[in-house]
């Protein structure tokens, strides 16, 4: 495989990444990208409804901290859904993102479109791209409960059926998105797992001790990340039970109703602190004794690649999870529990206390994910799409 990017100048990438956190698969391939090619980020669109407010062009894009070839952008949106004015507003939309858009890249060379939601059915070919690619973190098509969300599944169909190549992290994403492919056009669908940031996660520096972590009592558990129903709540609750020494932490946005749950389910060995910013997670991943990603095994779950599993391991931490398909390939390097079941908690817990200070195991940690950092990633996604270029 090569990384060589001489033919730079005759790329440009947009990347639709408006739901991403800053550290998701989107963002993370649109940055690395953007140090020697040309990328726009298409981020949360101004709606005129919500933010009351029409703001210039010139204050929607700005360019990305560090690259000169790389923009944020925020395009406008004007609601869609006024009668008898939708088909106007909706011709509206897509006339001025493509005009827009059209400002911020060269009109030569190779223009590759990658989207993120099913939702975007309606837009794709219409950027002047050369190649569209799905790029699929999730199933975007259901809850974090697993619950299917209305009409989701029949947009993404016809977004299937329009792009030229998917990329997605699981095989088991892989294996939902084929068979929502309805039409008689061969899409070829890649798997690209999650990966970590080499350039952020290093398990041989020393951090220092977060002052908010602290005065948190130890042993403490850390699950980094979006709080919310994905979490298999009854086996952490259940846990405590049997072990109610461990503090478990939780840092990160967290949806409606979380802080409360941790609060009424956990009582004082559940402690939450609000997002921090990447740069800061090691400090927190290094000053706990393990860290988790305890997942309900739904729908959503199981065709998910945990991020925070790849990021936990590239410190060398200990971590407990349930049985995700796509760590399988960390199995050794996991102590697995059972959704709901406090007892695999518990042994899973003092296997992990045991073995916190084995350097051994430690370095085994890292070099199991050595090859899932976006410094090898990037190249890979890149060969993958450009392989495809007409």
């Amino acid at each position: 495989m090569t990384s060589d990017y001489s033919n730079h100048n005759t790329i440009s990438w947009i990347f639709f990444a408006g739901n991403a956190k800053p550290t998701s698969m989107r963002r993370a391939l649109a940055a690395r990208l953007a140090e020697r090619e040309r990328v726009v980020i298409v981020d949360q669109p101004v709606s005129l409804l919500r933010d009351k407010k029409l703001p210039a062009f010139e204050k929607r894009s700005e360019r990305l901290p560090g690259v000169n070839r790389a923009w944020y952008y925020r395009p406008l949106h004007f609601p869609e859904r006024l009668p008898r004015l939708g088909k106007i507003l909706k011709h509206l939309n897509q006339h001025r993102l493509q005009d827009e858009l059209n400002q911020l890249l060269p009109k030569n060379g190779k223009r590759i479109v990658c989207y993120d939601s099913p939702t975007q059915d309606q837009i794709v070919g219409k950027l002047g791209e050369d190649l569209s690619v799905y790029v699929a973190i999730d199933d975007r098509t259901i809850t974090v409960w697993g619950d299917p969300i209305p009409g989701e599944i029949e947009a993404e169909k016809r977004l299937l059926g329009k792009v030229d190549k998917v990329v997605c992290v699981s095989e088991t994403l892989a294996q939902i998105l084929s068979s929502r492919i309805t039409t008689n056009k061969h899409v070829p669908i890649h798997i690209l797992p999650n990966a970590y940031d080499e350039r952020c996660f290093n398990p041989d520096k020393e951090y220092k001790e977060p002052s908010n972590l602290a005065g948190i009592p130890r042993p403490r558990i850390l699950i980094a990340g979006h709080i919310s129903e994905r979490i298999d709540w009854e086996g952490v609750a259940r846990s405590i039970k049997g072990r109610p020494n461990w503090s478990w932490v939780f840092v990160g946005p967290a949806d409606a109703g979380m802080k409360e749950r941790i609060s009424n389910r956990l009582g004082n060995n559940g402690f939450y602190h609000p997002p921090i910013s990447l740069q800061d997670v090691p400090a927190w991943i290094h000053h706990c004794d393990a860290c988790a990603v305890p997942y309900r095994l739904n729908a959503f779950t199981l065709a998910s690649h945990p991020l925070k599993a790849i990021e936990y391991l590239a410190m060398g931490a200990p971590v407990l999870s349930t049985r995700i398909p796509s760590l399988a390939h960390c199995d050794k390097a996991i102590e697995w529990v059972s959704e709901g079941e406090g007892p695999s908690y518990v042994k899973a817990l003092d296997e992990l206390l045991n073995k916190r200070s084995n350097r051994e195991l430690r370095t085994f940690r890292h070099l199991i994910v050595a090859g899932e950092s976006w410094e090898i990633r990037v190249p890979q996604f890149r060969e993958i799409v450009i392989d495809a270029i007409p």
